[in-house]
């Protein structure tokens, strides 16, 4: 919204233009170099090694393609100061704007049409259009939240204020591991603290959301029984008290979902239980639960709902939506979960 079509133009425009002055240089001073690219340069040098070392002294890390191919890239941060360095870095001067992308490969078509990202283009304006999108949403200060309440666990601003942090913010994926070490150290620190926290044997933070780490806990799940020969296992057991979310992964994963009845106090009816692991035995891939349920309910029976399906082979997938109302009293690993993903903003 706040850069809207004409401010995205003009950055990408002049992105476009500081790399192909680079370009222009290296062609001419005799380098191999890419003729087509929008703001990515892959240059053929001697040695990559030299180039590497050279562009680090600089103040640069440039990626090595290959022992005899480099590769760099600009976008909206980068400064004519830097683009210099990086010219003096390969030994050439800077050469003059051209259009390095075939007409057929440039957008001719509007883009961004819709009002919202025509209109705010200063701070107040943007501002204010966030604070009217947010008087319309529904919150704990205003209503009583009946479920969905996953919307409403955001992060305190003290939270967010960190990786706006240079040191947080502008480490690039593929920086050099010596560069990298702070990520390191935190990352496994929180990979520590959670599987202590959780009685898992590890820890994955690749998931970057609920629904992703469903996704992926199930495919785990289902790559568990495949290693044993048991890929027939395609039955999912899942309360009817469940959120939407968990019979929605299951059937992503390819699994067909048997609901699970509920008793009038909102616990998992354990005599349909049964009747249901009778049913389908040696079948079933796991059980997705949520502790306390949906309803708000520690369940007295979970440790033994847990047993049940393990009797026959299957998994548990314990939702962690609610892992804040366990930490400190108990913990999915104990209940006897097999996995789980977090939701670290609801939980912290």
């Amino acid at each position: 919204c706040y850069h809207g079509p004409s401010g995205l133009t003009a950055q990408a425009t002049r992105v476009h233009a500081m790399t192909s002055r680079l370009q222009a240089g290296l062609k001419a001073a005799g380098y191999g170099v890419n003729a087509t690219f929008f703001d990515t340069l892959s240059i053929q040098v001697d040695n990559a090694d030299t180039f590497v070392n050279n562009a680090l002294s600089a103040g640069f890390n440039i990626h090595k393609a290959s022992d005899t191919t480099v590769s760099l890239s600009f976008d909206e941060a980068s400064t004519d100061t830097e683009l210099e360095a990086l010219a003096a870095v390969f030994g050439v001067v800077l050469g003059d704007s051209h259009q390095g992308l075939p007409k057929t490969l440039t957008r001719q078509t509007a883009f961004m049409t819709q009002d919202a990202f025509n209109t705010h283009h200063s701070e107040t304006e943007m501002m204010r259009y966030v604070r009217k999108l947010s008087d319309r949403d529904l919150a704990l200060d205003r209503a009583m939240i009946p479920l969905g309440s996953c919307t409403m666990k955001l992060n305190a601003a003290s939270e967010m204020a960190p990786i706006t942090w240079p040191e947080f913010a502008f480490i690039h994926p593929f920086a050099p591991e010596n560069q990298r070490l702070g990520y390191q150290e935190m990352i496994q620190n929180l990979d520590d603290w959670l599987s202590e926290i959780t009685d898992y044997a590890a820890i994955s933070l690749q998931p970057n959301s609920g629904a992703q780490g469903e996704y992926a806990g199930l495919l785990a799940i289902q790559g568990y029984h495949q290693s044993r020969g048991e890929g027939h296992r395609t039955i999912c057991l899942v309360p009817s008290s469940a959120h939407g979310t968990n019979p929605a992964s299951a059937q992503m994963v390819g699994l067909d979902v048997v609901v699970v009845g509920c008793d009038p106090d909102g616990n998992i009816d354990i005599d349909d239980l049964r009747e249901k692991v009778a049913a389908h035995g040696t079948n079933i891939s796991c059980l997705m639960i949520t502790y306390p349920s949906t309803h708000g309910v520690f369940e007295v029976v979970v440790q033994e709902v847990c047993e049940l399906v393990h009797s026959v082979g299957g998994q548990i997938y314990l939702d962690g939506a609610n892992l804040n109302a366990q930490v400190g009293l108990t913990s999915p690993g104990l209940i006897g979960s097999d996995v789980s993903h977090l939701n670290l903003h609801k939980t912290f």
